[in-house]
């Protein structure tokens, strides 16, 4: 991987005639060299199948067995029924006031959007956008929440999904994605636009009288809202809904500018999308007016630093638009593999991460943010498999940029054991052979806990 400081963002080319031909190939296919990247240096050997970039099939969700309890226990760590300052691993920070009197909480938007919903005055599904590298990609984690929160809240459909994944390892457990035509996807971290214009998700796709057709895999949805691109000679997007048509919308602009169409209909399962002449997409939103959703927004390779080539003024108006309830972002698997502890890189972290959430926050100002640290990663050292050292080092940076932009903070290194984790996970059958992208049973471990803390929150919160 890179070194530090400017090279620990490239990779500079160092292959042979043959190597660099390879390069060029995987290029095509994966998406860019640090796409490539994240697939060549991580060891592998036997061991249980990862919920990354080694899943070649679907896998049904398990149920939780007795072995899935948290390493950190979900009992907030006070008795104070108004200080939710510690819930588990889960860490709410107070706006305004302190604890135990704090008049708002990071976490105050969410938790009244799930009020609103249990008593019926929420016009629409929560929503809970997830940000994230190849660890969330795989809609293993976001997924299992999805099915968390709909099992209490009720069926708020898939939420926004991509036309066309910018990443081959880009799931979304809730629908399947069909295309005819060219089209041609671009992507914060492995194909860039020119113009740093990604939409809500990081990632656009671009045709010309291209199709698509999305399937939902499970229940129906009312509501559509598709995202575009409006620019000079844009074409017209048609989107059908099991047949009926409920879109007919000009991409056309005089300017190059963020555009949206909605369409309802009664529920329907099939939604098919076809483009007469240019377009560029975003994605479409696809939801029910109650119940609950999660967005699965994770792109392979994602990292600080190419997360903001999202120009930041079109991102939080995307943003704004989408009106989430909750915004959550676990990047960091990836900057783990070359920062090093006391470098200048790992001490530029902080402030780097700061950048990261500040559209998050200008975009929703009342609503919840939450920021996820990467689970504990380790390296080969002989025999043995001891964690990264940097590991406490950037979860530190992380929890202070989430503090200092007015976020919650969830540490997922501490809850599964701190240093030394990744290796006992392993033994568990929790984590791939990479120590970076968890099994199923490892996924389905992570998204109960944070379910449950985020439920234990929202008690803590409605509680007289």
């Amino acid at each position: 991987m890179p070194a530090p400081e400017d090279r620990s963002w490239t990779i500079a080319p160092t292959l042979a005639w043959f190597g660099g031909a390879l390069v060029v190939a995987l290029c095509i296919f994966d998406g860019g060299v640090q796409a490539i990247a994240d697939r060549l240096t991580a060891k592998r050997e036997d061991g249980p199948p990862a919920a990354g970039p080694a899943f070649a099939a679907p896998v049904v969700v398990a149920q939780r067995t007795d072995d899935d309890t948290p390493a950190v226990p979900l009992a907030p760590t006070t008795t104070d029924r108004r200080d939710r300052s510690k819930v588990g691993a889960l860490e709410d920070i107070c706006l305004e006031g302190a604890p135990p009197m704090c008049k708002r909480w990071a976490m105050d938007g969410f938790y009244a959007a799930i009020g609103k919903s249990k008593q019926g005055k929420l016009d629409r599904a929560v929503r809970v956008s997830w940000y994230g590298d190849s660890v969330i990609a795989t809609d293993a984690i976001p997924g299992r929440l999805r099915t968390r929160l709909q099992t209490e809240l009720g069926n708020g459909g898939p939420g926004f999904v991509y036309i066309v994944a910018p990443h081959r390892f880009c799931v979304h457990e809730g629908i399947t994605r069909t295309t005819i035509g060219d089209w041609f996807a671009h992507s914060i971290s492995t194909s860039a636009n020119f113009d740093g214009l990604y939409g809500v998700g990081g990632s656009s796709a671009d045709t010309h009288s291209g199709s698509a057709t999305i399937r939902l895999t499970a229940g129906t949805a009312t509501h559509l809202e598709l995202y575009y691109l409006g620019q000079p000679n844009g074409g017209t997007a048609v989107v059908t809904a099991d047949g009926t048509e409920i879109i007919r919308a000009s991409t056309a602009s005089e300017q190059k500018e963020p555009g949206y169409a909605a369409g309802t209909t009664i529920g329907a399962k099939k939604f098919e999308l076809a483009i007469r002449g240019k377009a560029r997409l975003f994605g479409m939103s696809i939801e029910n007016t109650s119940g609950a959703t999660v967005d699965n927004l994770g792109i392979v390779s994602v990292n600080v630093k190419n997360f903001g080539n999202n120009q930041p003024a079109h991102f939080a108006a995307e943003l704004a638009h989408r009106n989430t309830d909750l915004v959550m972002v676990m990047i960091g698997a990836n900057e783990a593999q070359w920062l090093k502890p006391g470098d200048r890189a790992t001490k530029d972290y902080q402030s780097r991460y700061e950048k990261v959430l500040a559209p998050l926050r200008k975009a929703r100002p009342n609503g919840s943010c939450l920021v996820v640290s990467p689970t504990d990663q380790a390296e080969a050292v002989g025999t043995e498999y001891p964690s990264r050292p940097v590991m406490p080092v950037l979860v530190a940076a992380q929890r202070k940029a989430a503090h200092a932009s007015g976020c919650a903070f969830y540490s997922t290194y501490d809850w599964m054991g701190g240093k030394g984790s990744a290796a006992r996970w392993y033994k568990k059958r929790l984590v791939g052979s990479d120590f970076q992208h968890l099994s199923r049973a490892g996924a389905n471990k992570m998204a109960d806990a944070i379910h449950d803390a985020l439920s234990t929150g929202y008690q803590r919160y409605a509680a007289p």
